[in-house]
């Protein structure tokens, strides 16, 4: 508790009124008793002041048409039809646009593992009870962190990692002076060698692949030819070509 006060403490400063929230799961519930029991004044949320999901208003079926005209429907016979948002899939997308938004993630997942794992009420808040795989889905990871608390745990916690063919190391910072830093670090890195040196080559070259590969399939959709089909030897050998002619194109903007 003397640590929770001290948290809450902060949002108050100067002789100024605050306001802390705090959100707990089920299992952690007996943790409102806790805080009672020593005297730290905590109030549920009224009803009024929820965030409630997003609502649509959808007439009920007892609605009826007069005249051919569609009329307006009363009050008691509107039903709503509550819709969830999963914003997750855009807040991956963001994710994959900038670094600093995987790296600030990455870190507030680590950070939240550790201070949950080194809480002193250990009785209300078990490790052993956490989530990591919904955890790490909530805070829109794209890949398991590596960290001692995971070590046994990574084919086991029910979290959907991005697939081989999203290059991670191929994720820019949109801040450039911070971009241009990062590629000659990671340039040094590949240089020196070593094993990290070759894991993320081989990273970058299946990632390489299997996006050359999507854009192949994406390529033969778009003009009308069966992706699933193989083609002759001739056709490939235009394809390479094309493929070629491309880089060429690209090389030369670039310089």
């Amino acid at each position: 508790p003397s640590q929770y006060i001290h948290r809450v403490g902060r949002s108050a400063r100067a002789g100024k009124f605050g306001n802390s929230l705090i959100f707990l799961t089920p299992k952690e519930e007996c943790f409102i008793d806790f805080l009672r029991i020593r005297k730290v004044p905590i109030n549920e949320i009224c009803n009024d002041e929820r965030c409630s999901p997003a609502t649509s208003i959808v007439p009920s079926f007892s609605e009826q048409k007069s005249k051919g005209k569609q009329q307006k429907p009363e009050l008691d016979k509107v039903e709503e039809k509550i819709e969830i948002i999963n914003v997750l899939p855009k807040i991956r997308q963001f994710v994959l646009e900038d670094r600093d938004l995987l790296e600030k993630g990455t870190k507030a997942y680590t950070s939240y593992i550790r201070a949950y794992k080194e809480y002193q009420c250990a009785f209300i808040f078990r490790f052993q009870s956490l989530e990591l795989g919904v955890l790490a889905t909530s805070f829109s990871l794209l890949r398991l962190p590596k960290m001692p608390e995971l070590r046994d745990k990574y084919d086991k916690v029910n979290f959907i990692a991005a697939g081989p063919e999203i290059d991670i190391h191929g994720i820019t910072y949109k801040d450039k002076v911070r971009e241009k830093a990062r590629q000659k670090r990671l340039a040094a890195e590949l240089a020196a060698g070593g094993k990290n040196a070759k894991q993320i080559k081989a990273e970058q070259y299946l990632a390489k692949k299997l996006q050359k590969e999507k854009d192949r399939r994406q390529d033969a959709i778009t003009k009308g030819r069966n992706p699933n089909k193989k083609r002759g030897k001739q056709a490939q050998m235009y394809d390479e070509w094309d493929e070629l002619a491309k880089e060429e194109r690209l090389h030369k903007k670039l310089k």
